[in-house]
């Protein structure tokens, strides 16, 4: 007969993931310690181990709940918006606007992936490249026709510009989230804008698209 899960379940894991969250962003995954994260959420070892037998099963699910809700939050803003241009700024909002939660799991997103088992780590990568594959596609609709090997680097620019934010980016400093998102959105959309399709090779030699500085100003 399966085992019933308890009323407080969901609760309980979730606090788990949030303790953990806080503790390996703090002090590294490699240095944190299960028990540390039961002492912080106020749980037993035992109880903990119930929930995740391993540190690696603790990690591999923090991080698939933080790329999963990132996910839907990035296709929820797309769906309330009416513009690739616009969907560009949504996209920088929410990675700008996260909670302090979500900014601790995805510090463990960006650093801590690698100490995951090869299988385990499939599993998050593959969740990395749809949050890159989706920013790809919208590149191509707000610059179409330049080569294709263009969009993924152009991507991955993007997000790791945004991820790096969380390391330094205070909400309650002198520039405000919305302010941010627009310099950001401004300074990205420029460059990006500026590279032009393909052309036939001409006398210069050049065929791969080109920075144009002064469509950038």
């Amino acid at each position: 007969m399966p085992r019933v899960r308890a009323d407080d379940y969901d609760t309980k894991y979730q606090s788990i993931l949030d303790s953990a969250a806080a503790l390996f962003s703090k002090v590294g995954y490699p240095t944190a310690k299960l028990q540390d994260v039961a002492k912080l959420c106020g749980a037993s070892k035992s109880m903990l181990y119930h929930y995740f037998p391993t540190k690696d099963d603790l990690l591999q699910a923090l991080l698939r709940e933080h790329l999963e809700r990132l996910l839907a939050e990035v296709e929820a803003a797309f769906a309330a918006a009416s513009s690739p241009r616009q969907r560009f700024y949504r996209f920088v909002e929410v990675f700008v606007t996260k909670s302090a939660g979500s900014r601790q799991r995805h510090v463990s997103a960006m650093n801590d992936v690698k100490f995951l088992p090869a299988a385990k780590q499939k599993q998050i990568l593959n969740l990395e490249r749809k949050v890159t594959d989706t920013i790809g596609t919208l590149l191509r609709e707000l610059n179409p026709g330049l080569p294709d090997e263009v969009y993924a680097p152009y991507a991955m620019l993007l997000v790791g510009m945004l991820n790096w934010t969380d390391l330094w980016y205070k909400p309650s400093g002198k520039i405000k989230p919305d302010e941010l998102c627009d310099r950001i959105s401004r300074l990205y959309l420029r460059g990006f804008l500026a590279e032009k399709p393909e052309q036939p090779r001409g006398a210069g030699g050049r065929s791969r698209a080109r920075l144009v500085a002064d469509d950038a100003t």
